[in-house]
């Protein structure tokens, strides 16, 4: 397993993942929601490579975890106003997102 491969994965999930309820939220009539999913999920990808950053720089776990949540955050309020709506299709977004980043990790850790 080559390092950051989970991340390039839950990368490449995420990205169809957030296409396809763009997709689908526009074929129902609400597109704002699925923006707002799409951009959640798109945001929430990014984790894994903040995490990973932060174990390679050996930063104390506590503080940047504080710090990834209040960027985390600010991306997703950002992303709601951008797309003109709520906030909760956003945090579904990411929530959905690191759900696919466990998926990944999982997937890779019964292969090994």
């Amino acid at each position: 397993m080559r390092s950051g491969s989970i991340q390039r994965q839950t990368l490449g999930v995420c990205l169809v993942l957030a296409a396809a309820i763009a997709a689908g939220a526009l074929l129902i009539g609400q597109p704002a929601v699925g923006a707002g999913m799409g951009l959640g999920v798109l945001i929430g990808s990014m984790n894994g490579f903040t995490v990973r950053a932060v174990i390679e720089r050996r930063a104390p776990i506590l503080p940047t975890s504080i710090l990834r949540l209040a960027l985390f955050s600010l991306l997703a309020i950002a992303a709601a106003r951008l797309t003109g709506g709520s906030i909760w299709p956003v945090v579904l977004g990411v929530g959905m997102a690191q759900l696919a980043m466990v998926a990944v990790g999982a997937r890779q850790g019964l292969r090994a």
